[in-house]
């Protein structure tokens, strides 16, 4: 069995899975991990496959996932630091009895908390909690005190990765350490209220979506983060309720595509096999001609002009085609449609209102590192059970009316986007971005499409525009048409001359 089919590296992690078992059932009455929610996913492969380097961390790991990497380890000695001069000297003097001890005790609530399986002794484990939390809690500290300033806060490749969905470092991990160290008191709800506001304070600075409205205590807004992600994504959609909705499997079409070409292909080889066979038994003369005929036809050339790929385009079918929402852009629907843009609150704000001929659609912030979090919202929106798919829904709807540099001029002159990147940035940062809400429906592009087949300029323009479209595709056709008849005779000239038609061995 290769690597790539099981989950252990080595004979050793299958003896350490063993003991971990062995173990859960020992002290399945000490700890129950029944109630321990996973927070930590992997980030689902449909999503990942279309800008993985989105969803990687580059400087730091946080948490298992990433931690043993090569080009991440140079930061360890800096977290190391950072835990030093975030604790106090009896904390360290005593750091492997007072936290390592205790989160050893507690290494099946850490496993339960990730989604995949953790290929650690509970001593490692436990080093890269310790660690990397009270890292984080320092980093968050600084938030929390307004100390923006501060050098970590101010590095926005660091701040990417502390998004990253594989990075996520769970609540309850960082509750525990800080209960541990005592560096908090918790209510008789077991609500840690400084650390939401730490968590929170992160979540203002760099989301790049408003969030909603919170009262002062999480209790009041149902909200007890799992995470940091998972706090900016319900903060942004403003519900902890989302509605469950059944994940679709992708279409199959283009499978269905490269198995037609393939075919196609494999007709051309199996003809050259049947001629080399025949005359290996004898069989020639006239009998091979009709095959020599369609064997010196151009396929390349005929597959070209019938859109069709040949063997060295073949493997591109295995590179994602991103797909987008079928809605106009921005300039079509301003020029065209008389359609106007207007900011609103949130997500739950957007909406097509057809009696003022107004998109309106909430402010959004856009930077340097801005697409990872989009990217890293939405592949946790899809990875979690009750998500209803309007973060992903919104994304698709401006990534659908962002086609030009224009689209993108309009939106930032009607204060709907906020950018420190140029226009043309803006359009590639969001034609990249893969249609992301499956066959879930989109009410408001639903609204505006029906508005459109209503508008008798619309449909003006659209009858002018198909009407000469299809002209020239009916020229198109008949060149191909012509061609093809062309390549054919050439070929039948080849094998049987063409000289008694035409008089001319030419």
């Amino acid at each position: 069995m290769s690597s790539s089919d099981t989950i252990f590296s080595s004979g050793v992690s299958e003896q350490r899975w063993a003991d971990q078992i062995s173990e859960n059932f020992d002290n399945d009455f000490e700890v129950n991990v029944s109630d321990v929610p996973v927070s930590v996913f992997s980030v689902p492969k449909a999503i990942g496959a279309f800008k993985p380097e989105a969803y990687t961390p580059q400087v730091v790991a946080l948490g298992p996932y990433h931690h043993f990497r090569t080009e991440l380890y140079e930061m360890e000695r800096y977290k190391v630091a950072a835990v030093q001069s975030f604790l106090n000297s009896r904390q360290i003097r005593n750091f492997q009895t007072l936290l390592i001890d205790k989160l050893k005790q507690l290494a099946p609530t850490i496993r339960a908390c990730y989604h995949k399986y953790l290929d650690f002794d509970d001593n490692t484990l436990a080093w890269i909690i310790a660690v990397d939390g009270l890292f984080l809690l320092d980093l968050f500290n600084a938030y929390s005190d307004g100390v923006t300033g501060k050098k970590m806060t101010q590095n926005s490749i660091l701040c990417r990765d502390i998004v990253i969905l594989e990075n996520q470092f769970p609540a309850i991990l960082l509750k525990e350490i800080r209960k541990t160290l005592q560096l908090v008191v918790v209510d008789e709800n077991d609500y840690d209220l400084e650390l939401y506001n730490m968590l929170r304070a992160f979540c203002e600075e760099h989301s790049p979506l408003r969030l909603g409205v919170t009262s002062e205590h999480p209790a009041d807004t149902k909200i007890n983060p799992l995470h940091l992600l998972d706090l900016m994504y319900f903060s942004i959609i403003n519900t902890r309720n989302a509605k469950a909705v059944p994940q679709e499997s992708p279409s199959t079409e283009a499978d269905v595509a490269v198995q037609s070409e393939t075919n196609n292909q494999d007709l051309v080889l199996n003809l050259k096999d049947i001629m080399d066979v025949t005359l290996n038994l004898g069989i020639g003369g006239r009998a091979l001609r009709p095959l020599q005929v369609i064997n010196n036809l151009p396929w390349e050339k005929i597959y070209n002009l019938l859109g069709l790929k040949t063997d060295n385009t073949v493997d591109q079918a295995n590179t994602p085609v991103v797909e987008e929402i079928s809605i106009p852009s921005v300039t079509f629907l301003s020029s065209v449609a008389g359609v106007d843009f207007k900011p609103t609150g949130g997500i739950q704000d957007i909406e097509f209102n057809e009696r003022e001929a107004t998109l309106y659609l909430p402010v959004i912030t856009l930077n340097g590192i801005t697409e990872v979090f989009l990217r890293n919202l939405v592949a946790y929106e899809a990875a979690i059970s009750n998500s209803s798919l309007e973060l992903a829904q919104y994304v698709d709807l401006i990534s659908g009316i962002i086609d030009t540099a224009e689209d993108a001029t309009i939106l930032i002159g009607k204060g709907i986007i906020k950018s420190e990147l140029t226009s043309t940035e803006i359009v590639d940062l969001f034609n990249g971005m893969n249609k992301s809400s499956g066959n879930a429906g989109n009410g408001t592009i639903d609204k505006i499409n029906e508005y459109l087949n209503k508008k008798p300029k619309v449909k003006a323009y659209r009858f002018w525009k198909n009407k000469v479209y299809d002209s020239w595709r009916v020229l198109t056709v008949l060149a191909t048409i012509l061609l093809l008849l062309l390549l054919i005779l050439q070929s039948f000239c080849d094998v049987y001359g063409c000289q008694r038609f035409f008089g001319s061995s030419n």
